[in-house]
């Protein structure tokens, strides 16, 4: 059973400003392959020591975060704006 995901009505969690390492964000990602987005919307917490670059992403929905030695790419829903602020707070 395969559900299109409306992307236009996709919202970013309210999350709180935190200290540390790991920084949470809305997961964006998706499995297109089996039309299932168990994870569309949750928290996702990435540890930020990390990180190598973030970039909007391709699909235009959202920022990819790149972690060094192509550990992880996440694809978060907030705009690349708030992914810097949020790493830098």
């Amino acid at each position: 059973m395969s559900k299109e995901v409306d992307f236009d009505n996709l919202k970013t969690l309210d999350i709180k400003k935190s200290k540390g390492k790991f920084k949470t964000f809305t997961n964006g990602s998706t499995i297109p392959e089996t039309g299932i987005q168990p994870y569309l919307g949750k928290h996702l917490s990435i540890n930020i020591d990390k990180i190598l670059s973030v970039y909007p992403s391709e699909d235009g929905i959202g920022t990819q975060i790149h972690a060094e030695d192509n550990q992880s790419t996440w694809k978060v829903l907030e705009d690349i704006d708030t992914v810097i602020t949020r790493l830098n707070e």
